[in-house]
């Protein structure tokens, strides 16, 4: 779907296919949220996100295939996912997949490999997000909407409007990071599909 490439992306028309992997974070550091350990379990998770990038793109070059690997550019990575049947959008605004929730790096290689697309799935995410609450009621920046069902009200300039979800304001959720010295994964760390 071309309407998640960003709007500043150049992307041939040729690209038809977009190969999206869930790569998981480290369990124990995750908990430890929203100290050090957890900030590595993320590094960790963009780390091995690279690798598998550079791999894959080689894999699909040599097949003789074209290959445009990214991490966070080029395109939003959560919907692209969804629609690869990869897991649910959460309340926390994250990817919820069924093995490991949210406890997951996402990247993509956008490719002229001939695909056969999968589905979006669903697992109950969203019927457990109305009720459940942790992620907004242990969110330190107040930045998870605690409201019982998805609106389409944005939460701050920093959200693209047009869906109908819980929507994060994503510049408190930074501006605790600043004052935290890290990033944080508590929304993650308290998510039940975390198990």
């Amino acid at each position: 779907n071309r309407a998640w490439l960003y709007k500043d992306a150049e992307v041939p028309e040729r690209f038809e296919n977009v190969i999206v992997m869930a790569v998981e974070m480290d369990k124990e550091g995750i908990d430890s949220s929203p100290a050090v350990p957890a900030a590595v379990a993320t590094g960790v998770g963009y780390s091995k996100m690279a690798f598998i990038l550079a791999c894959m793109g080689e894999f699909i070059r040599n097949l003789g295939y074209d290959a445009i690997q990214c991490g966070n550019g080029v395109a939003l990575s959560i919907p692209l996912a969804i629609d690869a049947g990869l897991g649910e959008l959460g309340r926390n605004g994250l990817l919820v997949t069924p093995q490991y929730g949210p406890r997951v790096r996402l990247c993509k290689i956008l490719t002229n490999l001939p695909l056969e697309p999968d589905k979006p799935i669903e697992f109950g995410v969203k019927e457990t997000c109305r009720q459940c609450k942790l992620c907004a009621e242990n969110c330190e920046a107040e930045a998870i909407s605690t409201d019982d069902e998805p609106s389409f009200d944005v939460a701050c300039r920093s959200n693209n409007p047009g869906a109908l979800k819980w929507y994060v304001n994503t510049e408190k959720c930074y501006l605790y990071w600043c004052e935290n010295g890290i990033d944080c994964s508590t929304c993650i760390k308290v998510c039940p599909y975390n198990a």
